[in-house]
């Protein structure tokens, strides 16, 4: 399999079943001719594999009877020394029946201008058919067959753990028409608003709101967690959720295409486009190296001839020269690495949006985190209130609700939860200041609620004793101070210790938030640097000099206001999906909201980046020792096919052990 069939292999380039709808392939429909390989994809023009698994199958099996039977001639014809004319016509069965299909590749990739290993491969049968070496002729051509049989087995599998993902999408909705009766649609033709009815264990295929119905919900594909939810009015649903046993009604929020579910699957999808430096240098690696090594390969055996005058011996030479230099172990075990890192992490629900990624977050050596919503839960509570006027706390506290009232804010929110019951028709003017605070007219007077920042802007009078996480300003004199606190996420003390044990040096928290807060919970946590009070430019600038100062950084953030350092981050965790900006900004999402899975992601790149420059350190050293005795005339040829298949398949072994082999000798090396 080359690196282009490779990437054949993992194109979705049919979104529906193709047996069934001739014109759901993307590329067109069925129509025209597909003048581009599909690698080992057959039965299914749009070359998705869908629907031609049942015939991969019976190739497959086809394949292997073929090569079973040249294998069975091979040995025979070891019998027929004595008997010339039938060990030739044995050994040219044996060939054909090995060799064959190599034939029909090559004439694909010169219809599509490529030069691969295939070429090599099928240069070196007909070389050594040339000087009479047929039993070595269909040696080469059976091992590489059967490695090419591996090979494919072990891309299916990796692609398994993707393909999952986008069987969290439902493509149909039953929409609930203004008469009350359901009518099954496509999820795609569905609006923001509409009613649909989710059946019993079916997928919600639209994010919104259950308007009626009491059931539960499985958003272990979404979320990772195997918990339940209990549904009921008002309780928001994503797409991907499989429902319970009860029939419940959803207001939609989202388009089909806006949906999460769509969204992962698509960040999934584009994953595998984006490539990271290793990949990049691979590909151009295989463009140019074959017809190198042809040159090199042919000057070889025409200087050797011409200076020795020993023409069958070189010409030997050349051709275990041409088996051993054949890219396969590197073309295929590299990208199939990535992609299985990429297919493990997505299990585990971390979606990383390409290999680039991979490279980045195993690298970093600076992890740097917002600390609202993210290292803490955004939840907060009221600690202390303290008055510097006539103000009761309980004055102070509603006052500052009220200023409150309207912000989104996790701040705002729970000094507002608080607080008792405001009534609206005394407020007006509300205003919001990013970094800020709030403002609000109330019953007339106004009411300011926020940090020394806003106080200052206002030009108010602030006493040195202020401690307070929130100042209350009430017709334009500081009343009181409200102290807030709020929890650690869960596990986020062991995150960060096992982030150091996996060598991250430097781990920083930018943060809005006043220094008193920052500070108790960069000791709680143990964190090397914090930068508090700072607005949202301010922590991109501090992020830039933080990645001027340590090179990589991986910035985590809560995606409400960090989809802007997240995108200038080398690369930016995101999370939860969170807002679709925050989606679009991050290159890795934590689907689940958790943080400790953090470390284990870090973890599984590392071994996902070790495993692929092992493969290539292992590849590329095996082949220049048997190039160079090759060269030399001590490699036989079945130590060339070793140094090609034989290498191939232990790196494709190698690489099958990225989301398995937790705590072994790839998680210790280092190889970056």
């Amino acid at each position: 399999m080359s690196e282009h069939e490779f990437d054949q292999e993992h194109e979705h380039e049919c979104e529906h079943d193709c047996c069934e709808h001739d014109e759901c392939c993307k590329c067109g429909g069925h129509e025209h001719d597909h003048d581009h390989d599909h690698g080992h994809n057959h039965g299914c023009a749009c070359g998705c594999g869908g629907c031609a698994h049942d015939d991969g199958e019976e190739e497959t099996k086809l394949s292997l009877t073929l090569l079973g039977v040249s294998a069975v001639l091979v040995v025979v014809g070891l019998f027929l020394k004595s008997i010339p004319l039938a060990q030739t016509i044995v050994g040219i069965v044996a060939v054909v029946l090995a060799a064959y299909p190599l034939v029909f590749k090559v004439y694909g990739d010169i219809k599509g201008r490529r030069f691969t290993e295939i070429e090599l491969m099928l240069i070196s049968v007909v070389a050594a058919c040339c000087i009479g070496e047929l039993r070595d002729a269909a040696l080469v051509a059976i091992l590489y067959r059967i490695g090419e049989i591996i090979e494919d087995r072990a891309v299916e599998n990796s692609r398994k753990a993707i393909d999952s993902v986008a069987k969290i999408q439902q493509d149909y909705a039953h929409l609930v028409l203004p008469d009350g009766t359901t009518k099954k649609v496509d999820a795609e033709d569905v609006p923001v608003g509409a009613k649909i009815n989710v059946l019993p264990y079916e997928r919600f295929p639209i994010d919104g709101v259950v308007e009626s119905g009491i059931s539960t919900a499985d958003a272990s594909a979404i979320t990772g967690e195997s918990l339940p939810i209990t549904l009921g009015k008002g309780i928001e649903v994503k797409s991907g959720m499989v429902n319970g046993k009860d029939s419940v009604t959803v207001v939609t929020t989202e388009l089909f295409g806006n949906s999460t579910a769509s969204r992962i699957v698509k960040m999934v999808e584009d994953a595998t486009e984006k490539k990271g430096n290793v990949q990049k240098f691979i590909t151009r690696f295989a463009k140019y190296y074959t017809p190198i090594v042809v040159i090199i390969a042919v000057a070889l055996a025409i200087i050797g001839s011409i200076v020795t005058k020993d023409v069958s011996s070189w010409i030997q030479r050349a051709l275990v020269f041409l088996v051993a230099s054949c890219p396969c172990a590197i073309v295929i075990s590299i990208p199939l690495g990535f992609y299985t890192g990429i297919g493990a992490a997505a299990k585990d629900g971390i979606i990383v949006k390409g290999s680039i990624f991979i490279e980045a977050f195993a690298k970093a050596k600076a992890f740097v985190f917002d600390k609202t919503g993210t290292l803490t839960t955004g939840n907060f509570e009221v600690s202390k209130i303290t008055s510097m006027s006539d103000f009761s706390e309980e004055q102070i506290l509603t006052l500052a609700a009220a200023a409150e009232y309207y912000s989104s804010h996790p701040i705002a929110k729970s000094i507002v939860n608080a607080a008792p019951q405001i009534d609206e028709k005394y407020l007006s003017d509300f205003r919001e200041v990013a970094g800020g605070g709030t403002s609000v007219l109330f019953d007339g007077k106004r009411i300011l609620c926020g940090g020394r920042r806003l106080l200052e802007t206002e030009g108010i009078e602030t006493p040195d004793y202020t401690d307070g996480d929130v100042c209350v300003v009430f017709d334009g004199k500081i009343i009181g101070t409200i102290t807030l606190r709020s929890a650690l996420r869960k596990g986020v003390e062991d995150m960060v210790e096992h982030l150091r044990d996996q060598g991250v040096e430097h781990i920083i928290m930018l943060t809005g938030d006043n220094e008193t807060a920052s500070d108790e919970v960069a000791k709680a946590i143990n964190l090397d640097e914090y930068y508090c009070n700072l607005l949202p430019e301010e922590k991109l600038n501090h992020l830039e000099e933080i990645k001027s100062e340590y090179g990589k950084v991986v910035y985590v953030g809560d995606g409400i206001n960090d989809a802007p350092v997240l995108a200038s981050a080398d690369a930016g965790v995101a999370m939860g999906l969170g807002t679709q900006a925050a989606s679009e900004a991050a290159d890795v999402i934590l689907t689940n909201d958790r943080l400790d899975k953090l470390a284990p992601a870090h973890n599984l790149f590392k071994r996902t980046i070790n495993i692929v420059h092992f493969n290539l350190i292992f590849a590329i050293a095996i082949k220049m020792i048997v190039l160079i005795l090759g060269a030399a005339g001590y490699a036989p040829v079945w130590l060339a096919v070793f140094a090609d298949v034989g290498v191939c398949v232990i790196c494709i072994l190698i690489s099958t052990l990225i989301g398995k082999a937790k705590n072994s000798f790839f998680d210790t090396i280092h190889l970056r």
